[in-house]
């Protein structure tokens, strides 16, 4: 009788332990917001890749991006997350190509072109988030997926290279000229850092890798030796000006 009771005792300890930790699970899934939103700011640095005949990058250029974050819990998991928002962004890059201008009449003449584009996107980023359990202060994240982005402004700063001298032209309005929609690849990660309840500071790297075409405009046929076709001062631009536009952002934010 008493080894039964001691036995009972022994299944009694077990069962409350069992049920303590059960609630702790059902606590912390509790925990987990469905739903967290935020904000962001990002300074990038961007590039334009070419790719076509005769027409190369020629550097960075420096932007920003604002906006704001959502972020959805996927089947209340604190793991995982649907991640999207809305953000300004403003980006872009230079290029060098072959050109042509008539700096005195309307003589054309070949030259060197270069440009240094910016434009404006409203982008909307569709990204899985992924993320570790909280270590310390601490949670640590990936992100993956795609970003749409719908062009609102296009600038162009230029200069023509001559045997005279530079010829410089800024502020050129180039809205036409920069493609309506941009689809880029999305990579990212950092850390959040839980100072105050459910708010959390958010910091981290992105890298947006555009796959669509920049610019919406033809550029012109080149002779062999690189230098635009002229021909009764007229220029036939038949070819399609392909590039693609990507940049890395450094993102600061806050989430609650």
């Amino acid at each position: 009788i008493l080894q039964r009771a001691k036995k009972a005792k022994i299944m009694k300890k077990i069962y409350v332990l069992l049920g303590l930790i059960l609630s702790g699970f059902s606590s912390k899934s509790q925990e987990v917001p469905p739903f967290k939103f935020g904000l962001k700011a990002s300074p990038n640095v961007g590039w334009i890749k070419p790719d076509t005949k005769g027409i190369l990058g020629n550097g960075g250029k420096l932007g920003f991006n604002y906006g704001l974050m959502a972020e959805f819990t996927l089947g209340n998991s604190y793991n995982y997350a649907f991640a999207t928002g809305i953000d300004i962004s403003t980006y872009g890059g230079k290029i060098q190509y072959p050109d042509v201008v008539a700096p005195v009449d309307t003589t054309l003449v070949n030259t060197t072109n270069s440009s240094e584009f910016t434009y404006r996107y409203v982008d909307i980023p569709l990204t899985l988030k992924m993320k570790t359990n909280e270590i310390g202060y601490n949670t640590y994240f990936a992100q993956f997926g795609f970003s749409t982005g719908f062009r609102i402004r296009g600038r162009q700063n230029t200069s023509y290279l001559l045997t005279t001298g530079n010829l410089n032209e800024e502020n050129i309005d180039v809205l036409k000229d920069i493609a309506p929609f941009r689809i880029g690849l999305v990579i990212g990660g950092g850390l959040e850092y839980n100072f105050h309840g459910k708010t959390a500071l958010v910091a981290g790297l992105t890298f947006n890798n555009g796959f669509t075409n920049i610019f919406n405009k033809n550029y012109y046929e080149l002779n062999p030796t690189g230098e635009v076709n002229i021909t009764n001062n007229k220029v036939i631009d038949t070819i399609t000006q392909k590039a693609s536009s990507n940049f890395i952002s450094l993102d600061i934010g806050i989430l609650f």
